[in-house]
């Protein structure tokens, strides 16, 4: 009887230690594992994630108004670079002006016949124009004549009609205008360079501040037939200070650019032009150069000098 109540034991100890080791194992099974450890302190799901479809979006009408954007999400435009000022180019015209704090100058071939410059340092020794164009001095009749004409002042035929047209320009502003010299041969310009200096007691033809007051032979503007000695009426000498705040003379400077002239020996300029003030006298250009030299108070030597 003993051994029949051990062995009920034993069994019952047996089953006991199988239903314990089962425990166990099913704990082991239902326990997360490191890895779903890791997941769940991340915030990421260990399973696959759900994916949706969006619900298709409602359908305009088409008469319905527009919606605006929000501010908000509209794109600032990109601002637009302004490019830089263009450097002028080293020994050019536009570099040399620049440099004087002058402005651009204008396009034209220095070398064209409205440039040549004629002074004491520039010589057209025996040179005369091809053509000459003669004006009635008191600009009474309005033609300009091609032959040779005694009564009239002869200036070369290419300026001719510019000077016509500016002297009658000032006679319409109620001036009286005297077209007083105009070409000079060069066996005049010996005649006139001598009777000056005789009459200043000079021989160099300068006056005491070292500026001319008449010019050698072959160098005077006159020659060239390219100016005009321009006063009220005719003087037997014409002096700065009788001709400065001449109504005339104020006019002509104040116009003479709009028909291609400049007054071409301006006060202030003797160093530069070596021939003192002379409200008279006006030398033709052409309008561009003109308006130029005028609105910047140069010399015909200072604007040559910007294209050398």
């Amino acid at each position: 009887m003993k051994v029949f109540i051990r062995i009920i034991r034993v069994i019952l100890g047996l089953a006991l230690l199988a239903a314990f080791a089962y425990g166990l194992f099913t704990f082991a099974q239902a326990a997360p594992k490191s890895g779903d450890y890791k997941d769940l302190l991340e915030g990421q799901p260990t399973s696959a994630p759900v994916v949706t479809t969006p619900k298709p979006a409602a359908a305009v009408p088409v008469d319905a108004a527009p919606v605006e954007e929000s501010p908000a999400v509209e794109s600032a435009a990109p601002a637009i670079e302004q490019p830089p000022e263009p450097t002028p180019l080293p020994n050019t015209p536009a570099a040399r002006a620049a440099a004087l704090g002058l402005p651009e100058p204008p396009n034209v071939d220095i070398t064209s016949w409205e440039f040549l410059l004629v002074n004491g340092d520039h010589s057209i020794d025996q040179y005369a124009p091809e053509q000459f164009g003669y004006i009635n001095p008191t600009i009474d009749a309005f033609d300009v004549q091609t032959n040779f004409n005694p009564d009239r002042t002869p200036v070369d035929f290419r300026i001719a009609q510019a000077l016509l047209d500016f002297g009658v320009a000032a006679e319409e502003e109620g001036l009286n205008v005297y077209l007083a010299s105009g070409y000079r041969s060069y066996e005049s310009q010996v005649d006139n360079f001598n009777r000056v200096c005789a009459n200043n007691g000079v021989s160099d033809g300068k006056n005491a501040a070292g500026y001319y007051i008449t010019m050698p032979a072959g160098c005077s503007e006159h020659q060239s037939g390219l100016c005009c000695d321009i006063t009220d009426r005719w003087y037997g000498t014409k002096t700065a200070d009788a001709l400065r705040d001449n109504p005339l003379s104020v006019w002509m400077a104040e116009h003479c650019q709009e028909y291609g002239f400049i007054l071409r020996f301006p006060e202030g300029k003797e160093d530069i032009t070596k021939v003192m003030y002379e409200p008279w006298h006006f030398r033709y250009v052409g309008v561009d150069a003109a308006t130029y030299i005028m609105a910047n108070n140069l010399t015909l030597e200072e604007f040559v000098g910007l294209y050398a």
